[in-house]
């Protein structure tokens, strides 16, 4: 019959978890630690992945609220084809695309030091963030941009893919490296040999 002294909140509390005794198991030194492995990494990259999701939530509320105010969708005076809703949406996406930046590279390095085997992938997880990035300047860019790219509507996709090509660049580059390691010997071909 199992009896319980405390309550499972209470386990740690008291150190018995800890030590290697509970109500359940009793001193068989079967019973849990405090450091279980994969919870203890998915609760080091918790923080990160938090900031961003609030990140972005709270943009998206802000731009939302925004674009709700009287008098968003008039034109400004001078510019006849830009709106104040079109310069509010490139701002809250400018810091929408950093704050994606920014807390996506510190998920990335989050589960770097929290999953080893993992370590090899982490440039793949960085990429996807920058990418994130590049197509939210995109889709925010674009009202503000297309009148300025009315002749040659091309050369708009063109600038941001050449953009994307940096960071892929870069990444391949890396993951072909962390796959080969750092024994791998370079091949030279130098004049004298032909």
């Amino acid at each position: 019959m199992i009896v319980l002294r405390y309550l499972p909140s209470q386990w740690l509390h008291h150190g018995q978890i800890s030590q290697g005794t509970s109500p359940f198991i009793g001193n068989s030194g079967l019973a849990l630690s405090k450091n279980q492995g994969t919870s203890e990494g998915f609760h080091s990259i918790l923080p990160p992945l938090v900031r961003l999701l609030v990140g972005a939530i709270v943009l998206l509320v802000v731009q939302n609220v925004v674009l709700g105010f009287p008098g968003m969708t008039q034109s400004i005076p001078g510019i006849a084809t830009l709106s104040a809703a079109g310069l509010a949406v490139l701002a809250v996406g400018l810091v929408f695309a950093m704050v994606v930046l920014k807390f996506g590279t510190q998920v990335s390095n989050a589960v770097a030091d929290a999953y080893r085997s993992a370590r090899s992938w982490v440039p793949l997880l960085t990429y996807f963030f920058q990418i994130a990035a590049l197509w939210i300047l995109y889709m925010v860019c674009q009202g503000v941009a297309s009148n300025l790219f009315t002749s040659a509507p091309w050369a708009y996709p063109l600038v941001f893919l050449a953009l994307a090509i940096i960071p892929t660049i870069r990444v391949v580059a890396n993951i072909v490296q962390s796959f080969e390691g750092p024994n791998v010997q370079k091949h030279t071909v130098s004049r004298d040999q032909f």
